[in-house]
């Protein structure tokens, strides 16, 4: 084995035990609690209707649950069928759990407001209330269209690189009822998004504008450490499916794994 191998593998066995040791330090404190030390949580009754604030923090307490119950805490596999996240982004999440990062995760509250201050690349101007209705699901007046789901594309990065070449791969690659479904969110101007279109040929992805980065704040996908492009799919409210560094080679890939059974 090489040294650069015998370094990469002395990384993951490091990274690997520093989760069990969360764990392991959760599973104790989980114990204390049990025995009657500390103040048990209050559930609410059922006829109780929930804010979303609360539901994020029951949905936070079942999958650090989850996570301590697991046997293993990483999953191997490659991105195809319905696997849309790779190893390193399930370590990365199990590890963001583990150290309570005030982040949005799977099964959250979708707000639906941020959406209203999106800029329309073509006008200019600000989606509003009904620019929402158009696009988000659940807004929508038809019952069977609210229980639809929305692609999320996002990059806080200007001209991204990477998003630009994920634009072309998607446009290429991806069939037109996923396209239909599908949006966008960068921080580059109406008119720098409308002169790349047109320069690449790209008449098929809905773009819109978060010059501010406001969506993108409301929604965590600015990264705690660097910014990156993050893939969301929202249905009924919910943060359905949630991928963070999304790589562009695997751009199409991710988004028909984590839509195949919607």
């Amino acid at each position: 084995m090489s040294s650069t191998s015998m370094y990469g593998a002395f990384n993951k066995g490091n990274k690997q035990a520093e989760l069990m040791k969360k764990m392991a330090d959760a599973k104790k404190q989980r114990e204390i609690e049990a025995s009657g030390d500390v103040a048990p949580v209050v559930q609410p009754s059922e006829d109780k209707k929930l804010s979303d604030a609360e539901v994020k923090k029951m949905n936070d307490m079942k999958r650090f649950e989850q996570l301590l119950g697991s046997e293993s805490t990483t999953m191997n596999y490659d991105i195809d069928g319905n696997n849309y996240k790779t190893q390193q982004q399930e370590e990365e999440e199990l590890d963001a759990t583990s150290r309570g990062v005030n982040r949005m995760f799977e099964g959250d509250p979708a707000p639906s407001e941020p959406f209203e201050g999106l800029v329309n690349m073509v006008t200019g101007n600000a989606m509003g209330e009904n620019g929402a209705k158009r696009i988000v699901p659940w807004l929508k007046t038809s019952s069977a269209k609210q229980k639809d789901y929305l692609i999320v594309i996002t990059d806080p990065r200007a001209k991204s690189s990477e998003l630009r070449s994920t634009l072309i791969r998607i446009s290429k690659g991806l069939p037109a009822d996923v396209l239909s479904k599908l949006v966008v969110i960068n921080a580059d101007t109406p008119a720098e998004n409308r002169r790349y279109l047109k320069k690449n040929g790209i008449d098929n992805v809905h773009m819109l504008c978060d010059e501010k980065r406001e969506w993108m704040r409301e929604y965590t996908v600015l990264g705690e450490n660097r910014w990156s492009m993050c893939l969301l799919v929202l249905q009924e409210k919910r943060v359905e499916k949630l991928v963070r560094e999304v790589d562009v080679e695997l751009a199409t890939k991710v988004i028909k794994a984590a839509t195949q059974k919607l």
